[in-house]
């Protein structure tokens, strides 16, 4: 057992490494892999086979089409101007004086309506650089507002998420994506409350520290509102999404309902827009695609390491011993998911390794699966939003900033505020309150 420790030890040091060195994570996590295989002496087809490829594989089945149809919403929404509309009445209504509370809105709207983190900062992003131009804020807090809600309440909180994160431990506790509706409100307006305090702060210090708003990248754009759109007619498409993903919870299977749900909107979407997409569509459809297909490979590739890392006769005996200890349950799963997510940059791969390694065990238990549900989708997101995580290096560069002076201001909306949240969650169940 020992020997397993270690070579799993060593195998995660590598992936760490790797990722801190710029390597893509599909190579990253194949390598690590090798290393865990050979250390641990499990034959060499087998665990590349069964360990990496087979679990590789039943995540792109079973979470494919979300993918894919999220990344297809977001294109459509951020091509055709529906984002952008949305945004500019927003701002017409709360005021250009409140641009870091606009963009904590309008970000809420679109990630909790399902659309990907990083293609609302791809949508946000030419909104935000004319906004902060008059309101004279440096561009580096743009990183951290934007991910302070879309890989924060809206990616692990907030109940009735339609984000992969939330949808995962359906498959093995069969609960639903509005488990822990309790901790996961309170928890989600701690949040919210924490970073808006928090970048307010931020933007006030950088003006008494006389740092001004400076553009980096002469390209954006500078187009902030669509006149000729209806704002119900923008915002339509994700109140229908959100809309039947409630009506058809509890009477169909949970990742079911969010593909129905998203489909309809994609339809939806695509009909309203038509005119504003106009001979664009294809490559809009080709943009979603490929945004789909690439998020999907990054995950399903973290999770399949963890696959390898778990197949090992002896895993099986520390699961058994962890099972029959007396140790707190949750605590453990909260640990095993944060050190998960931490390692490998990415809060749903973090909940994939947990669910692959713990899941079929945790269903044998007396425990409050909803509960479970939400602390551990909550403990996922702190530790998954690292320096060498997705979510900040994709922000920082659209945004044209470096990551070290982005990310401290990230730190905190997505770090320390969510772990708080977190520990908040974690006692609230204690007395009961779920």
């Amino acid at each position: 057992m020992t020997m397993y420790v270690v070579s799993i030890v060593v195998a995660i040091g590598l992936l760490v490494f790797l990722i801190f060195k710029g390597v893509n994570m599909i190579p990253a996590s194949l390598i690590a892999s090798l290393a865990a295989i050979l250390l641990s002496g499990i034959d060499l087809w087998k665990g590349l086979l069964q360990g990496y490829g087979l679990t590789m594989g039943n995540y792109v089945k079973n979470f494919f089409l979300i993918f894919f149809l999220s990344a297809l919403f977001g294109a459509i929404m951020s091509d055709s101007g529906a984002a952008s509309k949305i945004a500019s009445t927003l701002v017409d209504k709360i005021g250009e004086n409140s641009v870091i509370l606009v963009l904590l809105v309008v970000t809420l709207i679109l990630s909790y309506g399902g659309i990907m983190t990083y293609l609302v900062a791809f949508t946000l992003y030419p909104i935000a650089v004319i906004l902060f131009k008059e309101a004279d804020i440096p561009i580096k807090l743009f990183p951290a507002t934007i991910l302070g809600i879309a890989a924060t309440i809206c990616m692990t909180t907030l109940p009735g998420s339609p984000q992969i994160q939330n949808i995962m431990p359906t498959q093995y506790f069969h609960t639903n994506i509005y488990a822990g509706p309790v901790i996961g409100v309170v928890c989600g307006i701690y949040v919210f409350i924490a970073n808006y305090i928090y970048l307010k702060h931020s933007k006030n210090k950088c003006k008494k520290n006389g740092e001004h708003f400076i553009a980096l990248d002469p390209t954006a754009g500078t187009k902030v509102r669509d006149d000729k759109m209806n704002f119900w007619v923008a915002i339509l498409p994700i109140v229908v999404m959100l809309g039947m993903i409630f009506i058809l919870k509890n009477k169909v299977d949970a990742n079911f309902s969010v593909v129905i749900a998203m489909f309809t909107a994609n339809v939806l979407a695509l009909i309203l827009f038509y005119r504003q997409l106009g001979n664009r569509i294809s490559k809009t459809i080709e943009t979603g695609t490929h945004n789909g297909i690439n998020a999907l490979m990054t995950t399903s590739a973290v999770v399949a390491f963890g696959g390898v890392a778990t197949m090992s006769s002896q895993f099986t005996n520390i699961v058994k011993t962890i099972s029959n200890s007396h140790s707190n349950i949750y605590i453990i799963s909260m640990l095993v998911v944060s050190i998960a997510s931490g390692i490998s940059g990415s809060a749903s791969g973090g909940i994939g390794i947990w669910l692959n390694s713990f899941g079929l065990q945790l269903t044998t238990m007396n425990l409050n699966f909803g509960a479970l549900h939400r602390l551990a989708v909550m403990s996922s997101g702190w530790t998954g939003c690292s320096p060498f995580s997705s979510g900040p290096v994709v922000a920082s560069s659209i945004a044209h900033v470096k990551l070290k002076d982005s990310y401290p201001y990230i730190f905190v909306t997505c770090v320390i505020n969510p772990f708080i949240a977190m520990v908040i969650g974690y006692f609230m169940f204690s007395i009961g309150i779920v």
